[in-house]
């Protein structure tokens, strides 16, 4: 950094509530590491502001100093936006906070909480809105641009639920998006992207929450071509108290014959999660158990349960993923997603296939920037390795997998929450089409003229 630069930057830690983390000290590399291992970005300082004010200030400095700015909330980012290299990235791991209306199911949520936060705020109301399927997500990543769940057959995307957020602009100033405020800023924060300011508060709409019916199901890869297009069949019919992906490669064991267990075999497997009981479960997806060669049956559980189930992603494994958000699961895509299975390099990479049902294909009042609701799956290719020596092949079947379902893209790009560090400005325009990007870039004019939030899918100015 020149003079000026580190002038600006000086008096951070006498100005602001919080901490300021500089290269070279003890915590530095800590503070800098994001949940992709292949990302190793050095930031000019890493400021972790403690309220509003603060992040108004560190804003401030930044530009001041004619330095970019990134923006970590759970830093679960698989391109590792969190981090740029030379920049200032304003963490906001210190702002959680979780407020609770129960008669008027709404929750007020700070811009760095994780949906952990979320949860356990809202469950012991009986309330949730659609959250991500691992509790240490971060809600401001995952709801800016988009947010699928198990809830959003009811609810739809995570995007879809905020009613209002608290914004500060790259000129430091806060303003408020939604009716009160800026209704057009609302809608390009539901699905725009982090392109706009730092979200310091969402405020979103929550739903009673019931008993939950999870169902899983496996089929042979050699059936599982067959399973996928009755599968897709019935997504097009499904109620909207389900919500329905599949995964595989996954090994099991077979079930025992005559006493004598058959070793492991690759499958298909087919989760479904059901609000409701268990026998509305049984009847409405009937369809899923009679489908071909399938095994599995339903478990009653509480939607913590189920939020809980998943986990945490750990922080270190080297990620690459990719993929389309496809029109259906046409015969051709079906056979594309079994030869990526059976093409798969390593042990933890696999397939993701999130069916698009119910609510989540609706936008709600107001709109959303979101673009590809059209598209009736997301199809994605994870790869997901720890030897550094393994990059070339793990990102190359990635991106083979991606190609070949390509033809049954919607728009002829993928799920903004699954892109790469790669991700091509093609794609991310394709993601809104032509409207929604010239309207988005109307608001980036707007409110950061000079791109100054830029560690994104980014939505240029001009």
């Amino acid at each position: 950094m020149d003079e000026t630069a580190l002038e600006a930057l000086a008096g951070l830690e006498r100005s602001i509530a919080g901490r300021v983390i500089r290269p070279g000290d003890a915590d530095f590399d800590d503070a800098r590491r994001t949940f992709n291992g292949t990302v190793d970005r050095q930031p000019a300082v890493i400021v972790q502001p403690d309220d509003i004010a603060s992040v108004v200030t560190a804003v401030r400095a930044a530009t001041g100093a004619g330095l970019p700015i990134s923006v970590r909330g759970g830093g679960h980012s698989v391109a590792g936006h969190a981090m740029a290299d030379g920049a200032v990235c304003i963490d906001l791991r210190h702002m959680r906070g979780v407020v609770v209306d129960p008669a008027a199911k709404r929750a007020i949520v700070q811009g760095g909480a994780i949906w952990e936060d979320v949860d356990r705020a809202t469950m012991p109301h009986g309330l949730a809105t659609t959250g991500g399927t691992f509790w240490d997500t971060g809600v401001g990543g995952l709801t800016l641009s988009g947010g699928l769940g198990y809830l959003m057959g009811t609810n739809g995307l995570t995007c879809d639920n905020v009613l209002r957020a608290t914004v500060v602009t790259a000129a430091g100033e806060i303003v408020e998006a939604g009716p009160a405020g800026d209704p057009e800023l609302l809608w390009a924060l539901r699905g725009g992207g982090g392109n706009f300011g730092i979200v310091t508060e969402f405020e979103f709409r929550l739903q009673a929450i019931g008993p939950f019916q999870v169902g899983r199901f496996v089929v042979r890869i050699e059936e599982s071509a067959d399973a996928l297009i009755g599968l897709a069949a019935f997504a097009h019919e499904a109620p909207d108290e389900a919500m329905i992906y599949a995964t595989g490669p996954t090994v099991e064991f077979e079930p025992k014959v005559d006493e004598a267990p058959i070793g492991p075999a690759d499958f298909l497997a087919i989760h479904v999660t059901y609000q409701g009981s268990r026998q509305a479960a049984e009847t409405a997806l009937a369809p899923i158990t009679a489908l071909p060669g399938v095994q599995g049956g339903f478990q009653t559980q509480t939607y913590e349960a189920v939020q809980i189930g998943n986990g945490t992603l750990p922080f270190g494994l080297r990620h690459y993923w990719k993929g389309h958000m496809v029109r259906d699961i046409e015969p051709a895509t079906a056979e594309a997603v079994v030869a990526g299975m059976r093409s798969r390099p390593g042990g933890i990479s696999f397939l993701l296939l999130e069916a698009f049902t119910g609510q989540a294909r609706n936008e709600p009042d107001g709109g959303a920037a979101f673009g590809q609701r059209g598209a009736r799956w997301n199809v994605s290719a994870l790869a997901i390795w720890e030897d550094p020596a393994d990059d070339a092949r793990e990102i190359a079947w990635a991106r083979q997998v991606a190609g070949s379902v390509a033809p049954a893209s919607y728009s002829g790009a993928g799920y903004a929450n699954y892109a790469s560090s790669d991700e091509s400005d093609e794609r991310v325009r394709a993601a809104f089409g032509p409207e929604r990007f010239a309207r988005l870039q109307a608001v980036k004019r707007r409110y950061d003229p000079d791109n100054v939030f830029r560690f994104n899918l980014n939505v240029p100015p001009a």
